[in-house]
């Protein structure tokens, strides 16, 4: 090992703050390229690495590190970072060092510590700001509310036949009767009353609905349900983003509505995209067998379209009629639920859209939006800041004041 353990610590937070001289980064590359066979100690490198790349892992295969050269005269050719997960820690840090050279003097941004404040602005407050979490409003059948985030666990009403229940996990829960009686289909004659689970932007929720079905709600969604399922059908409605495990009943079809379209199902996973800020509605099946419904409007007859496992419905807007994907990518369809920010070729506006959302900011571009795509996944539950490295890698300039983030090209 050329670098004493010192020395490469050293050398190592110097770069981050991007005080390295010409020949100091020449230096930090050189004996980040070494293989363990050639002494690198190893337990040094990854100590620093994750300290800085919590929540991103490189694919070895995209890179070849090449000889060291003055980083700002090393151009990439698109901005694109992929950043996928390996068993041997050694590539993942070489790798890590060629993509220092190929995105240039943007690296800098993408391996930076994590700072709690951000370098301020004369005459402006510049803060970090923190991941969203678990939080969401209930809205009971007599409109009263009830704020989750910040109830005690245990019962918080009754509506209905139903208890309504926050559990220490943070989940909400209707627990009928007949649930108790271990029969969750037995029909309730009380008087049918909806509830409203809204979530703010910054905000999520888990939610077992009467039947047993689950629900796990976005940011910035709502859906309306009723406390009890009786009748032949049960019908809920969802504005934003849901994903759903259906409880099997042959004899009571389960329906989703969301902006003009219908999803309907007996028992099965399914994720529904359908912001109203948005100009597309997706419905993508994990498991099972949906219909998925466009209805009628003065310019646009009713259609159909009947999902397998893998695919999703489309429907682009109101004027249009449903069209089929028969190969998304349902690890990123899925990402939010994971808990991750997952990108595949997608554009800046795609991206900040899901940023906007997740941090309760505010997003302005300053000039011309930034052309090419992203691919990577980062944690969800991280600040703005580390998040915002993945697209400064690519070369755009982003600047977080109060609860605004500016992007510039």
């Amino acid at each position: 090992m050329a670098l004493t353990r010192e020395q490469l610590e050293e050398l190592y937070n110097k770069y981050i703050q991007n005080n390295c001289t010409h020949q100091e980064c020449e230096a930090l590359i050189n004996e980040l390229g070494a293989s363990p066979e050639e002494g690198m100690e190893e337990e040094v490198i990854s100590r620093l690495f994750n300290a800085t790349w919590e929540g991103l892992d490189v694919f070895p295969g995209k890179y070849q590190l090449p000889e060291p050269v003055r980083p700002q005269e090393t151009a990439y050719e698109t901005p694109v970072i992929e950043m996928y997960a390996v068993k041997k820690r050694w590539m993942r840090i070489a790798a890590a060092a060629a993509i220092l050279l190929i995105v240039g003097t943007a690296a800098f941004w993408l391996v930076r510590t994590r700072e709690t404040d951000l370098p301020a602005t004369p005459g402006a407050t510049v803060r970090d700001i923190s991941p969203g979490g678990n939080k969401a409003i209930l809205t009971l059948a007599d409109n009263s509310t009830i704020i989750l985030d910040s109830a005690a666990d245990g019962q918080l009403a009754q509506q209905g036949n139903s208890q309504v229940i926050k559990t220490k996990s943070g989940e909400l829960v209707y627990e009928a009767a007949s649930q108790k009686a271990g029969n969750p289909f037995t029909i309730d004659h009380s008087p049918l009353t909806y509830n409203t689970l809204r979530t703010p932007r910054g905000g999520q929720y888990q939610l077992v609905l009467p039947d047993g079905s689950k629900v796990w709600l976005n940011a910035a969604s709502a859906i309306t349900y009723p406390t009890a399922f009786p009748g032949k059908e049960r019908v809920i409605k969802i504005d934003g983003e849901a994903y759903l495990e259906v409880a099997h009943d042959a004899g009571k079809p389960f329906k989703v509505e969301a902006y003009g379209t219908r999803v309907e199902v007996l028992g099965t996973r399914f994720n529904v995209h359908a912001y109203s800020d948005e100009g597309s509605i997706k419905t993508t099946l994990v498991e099972g067998r949906v219909k998925v419904v466009k209805r009628e409007t003065s310019n646009v007859k009713e259609n159909s379209v009947i999902l397998q496992p893998g695919q999703q419905a489309v429907l682009a807007g109101s004027h249009s009629s449903l069209t089929v994907d028969h190969s998304p990518d349902i690890e990123e369809v899925l990402a939010w639920k994971n808990g991750l920010f997952r990108f595949t070729n997608a554009d800046i506006e795609t991206v900040m859209k899901q940023v906007e959302r997740w941090y309760d900011v505010e997003v302005v571009y300053e000039g011309p939006k930034p052309e090419g795509h992203f691919r990577g996944k980062i944690s969800r539950n991280v600040m703005a800041s580390e998040m915002l490295k993945i697209i400064e890698a690519s070369g755009v300039k982003c600047t977080i004041k109060n609860k605004k983030i500016i992007i510039m090209k």
